[in-house]
């Protein structure tokens, strides 16, 4: 009798505790209801998750290729446990090998490091962008929260739409939709984010590669203004020649017709792009492609025309020259070999590369859009700079990586730093990462050959995703220095390293960074790395 009594005793403690943990889990939000789960962190903090929670409404049917529309409220609880991922084509050659996703995938993810909430804690937040060439990725893929959940901030991961889901236009001057859902969901965190605990008065963007062009992107949109406070931009800035499509009417054309929509309206096509199942444009897009991932971008932002709804009428490099980029605190970092996926990609291409130089160079090299250049003579010029009239080989393909790394990235980041140092009186903070570790680009490129320090490899020291690989003792060190500092920026606007005073460029137009080349070797340095800002200059490919 004692033992029934105790039994069920027992049963009913564990039934009281376990109501008090899923009471804990649940939050009440403007739009409805949402129960989470616990998870546990890379030190193994138990934390709280809450995934796929509905930020705008189901861009489908008559709302493809249209702006966010608010989310509806929903009735009873909303089950907050599934990773969601907006639909894609696969183009990595490792990981998934068929397309994935939902075109139903404006959800967002919400992780605070507690066990139970305190709506007035006010945490700092950290609103993630996943990159992907604004094509691929998710937060499953590449920004899961297990290690940033060993820091006091409330840490929020979202998907936006891709590839022509997210940045079709027709050339009517009306698109990026991809960026506007991302203006969505920093509404959404204005909204909703007291109630995890959040601060919505610091709020900074981060983002790696896609996602780092899109957190400096909204620094020239109206429409993010007041909705952040900080933004961090690793291996990714707007002044990088494929974060702004020049031409998307050609794309949009060469999309529509492959899935036989010829109408000659931009409304009409757009129409009949509406009816067409997402498989059938998504096998269109395949056709865009020389190679794997190239061209890098062909959907992404565009200038659009000017209009309450517009996110950018302007480029940026137009809003930098005339100071109307908006005045926050900025970082952006690179790492030393950003060329490393682009060039990799194009590895098993060389001969082709070598007989047909002037069509792969300015699909490489991002530079295929400028309609009034002689493209075969810049594809030239380049050759001849780099490679000396040499052809291309294994041996020397280092060397591609190096053209890449300039052009497509380090000369757009080191632009930015002399401009937006004279256009604001905020800080502006860069880092380059000549750290290697165990995060080769061979993870992400699938061969076996060591080409440096890869395109957003420190990003795996802040978040986590499909290509983590187990980090090592030095590793585990330059995990912790490197979210300390982005952290210590998220708080204050003000990156911190103990090694060494982070300070910010100087307004002068002199040039320094932080460098580090380890957890036991970090310094400020101030020479120019990026490349022969001269020669890309003399040919006259302005940027964005």
């Amino acid at each position: 009798m004692a033992r029934n009594v105790l039994l069920i005793s027992f049963i009913s403690f564990s039934f009281i505790i376990g109501c008090y943990a899923e009471d804990n889990l649940l939050v009440s939000l403007q739009d409805g209801l949402v129960r989470g789960q616990y998870k546990e962190s890379y030190n193994g903090r138990k934390f709280m998750a809450f995934e796929g929670i509905p930020y705008a409404k189901p861009p489908i049917g008559d709302l493809r290729f249209e702006d966010p529309q608010p989310v509806q409220p929903w009735i009873g609880v909303f089950e907050a446990k599934y990773l969601y991922t907006c639909v894609q084509i696969s183009m990595l050659p490792v990981g998934p090998q068929t397309d994935l996703g939902d075109e139903d995938c404006l959800y967002l993810n919400v992780y605070v490091p507690r066990e139970k909430i305190n709506p007035d804690e006010n945490l700092d937040v950290i609103l993630h962008i996943h990159g992907g060439a604004f094509m691929i990725g998710s937060p499953k893929m590449l920004a899961l929260p297990n290690k940033i959940m060993d820091r006091d901030v409330v840490y929020v991961s979202i998907n936006y739409r891709l590839g022509p889901f997210g940045f079709y236009s027709p050339g009517d001057g009306h698109g990026n939709y991809g960026l506007k859902d991302q203006t969505a969901a920093l509404k959404w965190v204005q909204n909703n984010i007291k109630k995890f605990g959040g601060n919505k008065d610091s709020v900074t963007i981060t983002g790696v590669s896609a996602g780092g062009g899109s957190t400096h992107l909204h620094y020239f949109t109206k429409l993010s203004k007041g909705l952040f406070h900080r933004g961090y931009a690793q291996s990714g800035v707007a002044l990088n020649p494929w974060a702004i499509r020049k031409h998307p009417e050609k794309q949009g054309k060469i999309l529509a017709e492959q899935v036989g929509c010829f109408d000659e309206a931009a409304e009409e096509v757009r129409r009949c792009l509406k009816q067409r199942p997402a498989k059938q444009i998504l096998d269109a897009v395949k056709v865009l492609y020389a190679a794997p991932l190239l061209p890098l971008v062909p959907f992404g932002p565009i200038i659009e025309k000017d209009s309450p709804t517009a996110f950018m009428a302007k480029t940026p490099y137009q809003q930098l020259i005339s100071n109307e980029v908006t005045d926050l605190p900025f970082m952006m970092s690179m790492t030393s070999d950003e060329g490393t996926t682009p060039a990799a990609l194009t590895y098993n291409f060389i001969d082709a590369m070598n007989s047909n130089w002037t069509k792969w160079a300015p699909l490489l090299l991002e530079f295929y859009e400028y309609e009034n250049y002689n493209l075969d003579e810049v594809s030239e010029k380049i050759k001849e700079e780099y490679f000396k009239g040499s052809l291309l080989t294994k041996d020397n393909y280092k060397t591609l990586v190096k053209a890449c790394t300039h052009r497509i990235f380090h000369l757009g980041a080191e632009a930015t730093s002399r401009l937006q140092t004279k256009s604001t009186k905020s800080d502006l903070y860069f880092l380059v990462m000549d750290y290697s570790g165990p995060f080769m680009p061979i993870n992400m490129t699938g061969f076996d050959v060591d080409f440096g320090n890869g395109h957003g490899s420190d990003g795996k020291y802040y978040y986590s995703g499909d290509f983590d690989i187990p980090l090592d003792q030095d590793g585990v060190r330059m995990k912790d220095i490197l979210l300390d500092m982005m952290v210590a920026f998220a708080k204050t606007g003000k990156p911190k390293i103990d090694a060494v005073q982070f300070t910010p460029v100087p307004k002068n137009g002199h040039l320094n960074y932080l460098y580090v080349k380890g957890p036991d070797d970090i310094e400020m340095r101030n020479e120019d790395i990026f490349g022969p800002r001269k020669f890309w200059t003399s040919l006259g490919l302005q940027e964005s």
